[in-house]
């Protein structure tokens, strides 16, 4: 008992060690040490001991400062805020500090976040002039950017300081930074056209969503009608009571590959995100281009539509219980709105399949001919749904769990009918129960009866159950295995630079002006 105590004990204080270590790396503004209160001299803030070097950039941003008048404060953690975008929490922090000199605003911060692979430029007021938020992006993408991939965050922050440094000093800066404005305002202009190409994109398919979506409630309201009309001719049977129209809700085929797909999709935009936030993309983001926007947005349009698509579809499955009818329903949608495929062309593939399942059942729907060598009538399974009185409970059973399916044809006199009988969707999955000899026996059913948990095993019984007469077979218990923490560790550290006498920024302010990216 008392190991036990220890051991739960253990487990307590290592997670709140944990915890207390994650989240003293979520920095806020409070937990970011003010570089100047060891010094006027100093300017960068490295409370997780990211860099190696702060003293010789310390060195380098007083120098900057000394030249050129602009107050350059650093500041380099693992992470901030979860719930602060990185714009936010920069621009927050400079406002908290006052970085630069009351009046002339000439201050400047670059907040680096390693866990996040971001960084920050903020400028005050009167830096943007001389530092528009171009050349920041400039300085960043060509400096911070190649150096940070490599882990050299003090070179690429040296780098930086020193591109700066030549642009405020240099007196040929002028005539570059304007030429960069007028590079930007020319990758503006080339917005238009993709924009432009990207808005047709999205008016068109939103008119082919209504279509669809109007067609799908004309077919819904055509069936009801259908049923309704019906009624009165089943109102009566041997019982002399009227006979309830149902319409099945049950999921097929299609609902699977609309779940299936909507999960696959979900896992590949998950995937996709994570190489672009954790790997950077690849390199996706360098060689990306504004005239890509329109294609990727087609892309994932007709991925939509084809969900919505294969959505109608499983809805007339629905509606149509009787299987001539439901391929029928769906080769006249095909006829009438086979240019989907122009917005969706992998809508193609489930046009093929189900022309391929149309000709196979050319077969099974050929009219049976009775004992006068007349055609019989096929009875309407949508008007009819429990075939009654032809079908047993145990036949309607079978069709229920889509082992069998049951075409009843009659003669047109309704002196002669016959049944034909057709494997379903999941006639592997049952065979015939050996109590009732109905095709309803599922074999090696697993039900649970204790749940796992983390400190004990669970149970389930394995069973051989017979859908329709409930006849059971026991086979064996089964054990579940126990389940098991995830456990994680993380440590960490702070510190900042050396004690001297204490300093201050001046008192600046910025209107949000600056740059910013990933790595």
């Amino acid at each position: 008992m008392k190991k036990l105590n220890l051991k739960i004990l253990s487990i307590i204080v290592l997670s709140f060690i944990n915890l207390t270590t994650i989240c003293a790396r979520q920095h806020n503004l409070s937990s970011i040490p003010d570089p100047k209160k060891h010094g006027q001299d100093h300017f960068v803030s490295n409370p997780d001991e990211i860099l190696h070097n702060v003293s010789g950039l310390d060195d380098a941003l007083a120098e900057l400062e000394k030249q050129t008048k602009v107050e350059f404060a650093v500041v380099v953690v693992n992470n901030f805020d979860e719930n602060q975008e990185d714009f936010e929490f920069a621009k927050a922090l400079f406002d908290k500090w006052k970085i630069g000199k009351a009046g002339s605003n000439n201050g400047l911060l670059l907040l680096i976040a390693k866990d996040r692979r971001k960084y920050r430029f903020i400028s005050g007021d009167g830096v943007e002039g001389l530092l528009p938020d171009i050349v920041l992006k400039q300085i960043g993408e060509r400096q911070l950017v190649p150096a940070f991939r490599e882990n050299q965050y003090d070179e690429g922050i040296l780098q930086a300081i020193d591109a700066i440094k030549d642009i405020l000093t240099n007196t040929n800066a002028n005539a570059e930074i304007q030429s960069l404005i007028r590079k930007e305002k020319q990758k503006s202009f080339d917005w238009q056209f993709p924009l432009g190409v990207s808005a047709v994109i999205i008016f068109l398919f939103i008119f082919i969503f209504r279509v669809v979506n109007k067609q799908a409630k004309k077919n819904t309201a055509l069936v009801e009608q259908t049923k309704e009309a019906a009624k009165p001719n089943l109102s009566k049977r041997k019982t002399g009571k009227k006979q309830p129209i149902k319409i099945t809700t049950d999921k097929n085929g299609y609902d699977k590959v609309l779940v299936n797909g909507c999960v696959g999709t979900f896992f590949f935009v998950f995937i996709t995100v994570f190489i672009f936030v954790f790997a950077g993309g690849f390199g996706f983001f360098e060689n990306f281009k504004i005239s890509y926007i329109p294609y990727i947005l087609y892309v994932i349009l007709a991925i939509a539509l084809f969900f919505r698509y294969y959505a109608y579809v499983g809805n007339l499955r629905r509606s149509h219980f009787d299987d001539e009818n439901f391929l029928d329903t769906v080769k006249s949608f095909h006829a009438k709105y086979w240019w989907l495929i122009v917005f969706s062309p992998i809508i193609i593939i489930p046009l093929i399949i189900h022309a391929v399942k149309k000709a196979k059942t050319a077969e099974r729907f050929k009219p049976v001919l009775d004992s006068r060598n007349m055609e019989m009538n096929r009875i309407d399974r949508d008007i009819n749904l429990e075939g009654e009185p032809f079908l047993s409970k145990g036949q309607r059973k079978e069709e229920l769990i889509k082992a069998y399916d049951y075409d009843i044809w009659q003669s047109a006199d309704e002196k002669e009918h016959t049944i034909k009988v057709w494997p379903a969707e999941e006639y592997d999955s049952f065979v015939e129960c050996p109590k009732c000899k109905f095709r309803t026996y599922q074999l090696n059913k697993q039900e649970t009866t204790k749940s796992p948990s983390y400190t004990n095993t669970g149970t389930a019984k394995l069973t051989n159950t017979c859908r329709f007469c409930n006849h059971v077979e026991f086979i064996k218990w089964v054990t579940l295995a126990q389940l098991v923490r995830s456990n994680s560790s993380s440590s960490g550290s702070s510190s900042g630079g050396s004690s001297s006498s204490s300093g201050s920024w001046g008192g600046g302010s910025s209107s949000g002006g600056g740059a910013g990216g990933s790595w």
